[in-house]
């Protein structure tokens, strides 16, 4: 359920080093997930399928059926069933926002020369289909990115930036915080995942350029995520990937 995925997303992404700075241990265990058939669990999850999106437990507020039929008193939805509507859907977006953690992940620490043909297993899964990962992972991309933008918006309305300017304080780094807390770092995720698939396939590359043309939209999106990911990011591997990204998309 969601408590394994948490469980995988802090066990294949986790920020733990060794004195080099090297993330072995976590390069192994997302090999070690790959060659066990993970994926074959996760993408079902990251592609939102209904069947496979793990149900809140029955004792919990969001697992209850007022979560899922709601109940009325009086014509009006009682405020039991708003607030376990409310728990079903949070426990939604952390699913949703867990499975793309993890996908980053496998992104993120498997490369060409990783055991079992990681690498290899992992990109043919963007690829086939009819490239349909990449369509969802584009999805995901707007999707985050709108949030990011309204959470930008709004702080930069309310009173608290007007507190921190009139304090002296820098506002931009006020909205960057509520911009990242709103989805910006989920939008950033979603951006290195969908390079992963451009860079390592020409035929996705092509299928991404083509979607995102017919919204009006192109590849300089995805770069300018990139671009702000790589700004927060210290000197090492995981920039470096995420630059290189910039470079070859």
């Amino acid at each position: 359920g969601g408590g394994a995925l948490k469980v995988l997303n802090f066990a294949l992404s986790g920020s733990a080093r060794d004195s080099s700075g090297n993330n072995d241990a976590y390069i192994k265990a997302c090999e070690t997930f790959v060659n066990a058939g993970g994926i074959k669990l996760l993408f079902p999850l990251y592609m939102a399928r209904k069947s496979a999106i793990p149900s809140p437990a029955a004792c919990s507020e969001g697992g209850s059926s007022l979560a899922k039929k709601g109940k009325h008193n009086g014509g009006t939805v009682s405020k039991r069933a708003k607030r376990a509507a409310h728990a079903r859907k949070k426990w939604l977006v952390e699913v949703e926002q867990n499975s793309i953690n993890i996908m980053y992940a496998l992104t993120r620490h498997i490369a060409k020369d990783s055991e079992h043909d990681a690498h290899a297993r992992l990109l043919v899964k963007f690829v086939e289909e009819d490239c349909e990962k990449c369509d969802r992972t584009i999805e995901l991309c707007q999707k985050y990115d709108e949030k990011a933008r309204i959470s930008e918006y709004q702080y930069f309305r309310s009173d608290e930036a007007e507190e921190t300017e009139k304090m002296g304080m820098d506002i931009e780094l006020g909205a960057l915080n509520a911009k990242l807390r709103g989805g910006g770092g989920t939008f950033h995720r979603s951006c290195a995942i969908l390079s992963f698939a451009c860079v390592g396939s020409k035929r996705c590359r092509a299928h991404v350029m083509d979607q995102l043309k017919l919204q009006g939209s192109g590849l300089s999106v995805i770069k300018v995520g990139l671009t702000e990911f790589a700004s927060l990011l210290s000197d090492g591997r995981q920039k470096s990937q995420i630059e290189y990204y910039i470079t070859e998309i």
